[in-house]
């Protein structure tokens, strides 16, 4: 099979994951926003400090979970292997992906039980980061090319050299 075959499979898995994840937990924030799925027949109260650590902690895991996947990514060495670099932009794909649904599926559930606004609104907040972490195909072709930055095209070179002998030659002196 070739590099870009597998390429292509890899982000069709990664793509199911994501579109199933996502309309998974919209469904299920749909169905607990329309009471068709009530956890208590009345709302129960959530404490305070409850209700503060659980946004805490969506306020620290949506960062987190972005920043884990773009160090994850910047520390494979370009050009990667293909297998190197399909393993890791899997795992930190898989890692961003299921941070985020953790916590939005905390938020759906802490809003079934206590119908707090807080709650919805965060998983709105959510639902929109999760259109940023969609998996591309462009971004693991990334992986296994050189940077440009680190492109040298053929004059750069022959000029790099020329100084190289130029330099080598005065120390010479």
């Amino acid at each position: 099979m070739s590099e870009e075959n597998k390429k292509e499979r890899l982000i069709t898995v990664l793509r199911r994951h994501y579109y199933g994840n996502v309309i998974s937990l919209v469904l299920l924030f749909l169905l607990m926003l329309l009471r068709v799925i009530p956890i208590f027949r009345e709302s129960e109260l959530i404490g305070v400090t409850l209700e503060r650590y659980a946004i805490m902690i969506s306020i620290i895991a949506i960062p987190l979970a972005l920043k884990l996947f773009a160090q994850r990514l910047k520390k494979v060495r370009r050009p990667a292997e293909t297998a190197v670099a399909l393993r890791k932009y899997k795992n930190a794909s898989f890692l961003r992906l299921y941070i985020i649904s953790a916590v939005t599926l905390l938020n759906i559930l802490l809003f079934g039980i206590s119908r707090n606004s807080n709650f919805m609104w965060i998983t709105v907040v959510l639902f929109i980061i999760f259109l940023y972490c969609k998996p591309s195909y462009i971004e693991l072709v990334t992986l296994t090319e050189v940077p440009e930055e680190n492109r040298a095209t053929g004059e750069e070179v022959i000029e790099d050299s020329e100084n190289r002998t130029e330099d080598e030659e005065a120390a010479g002196k």
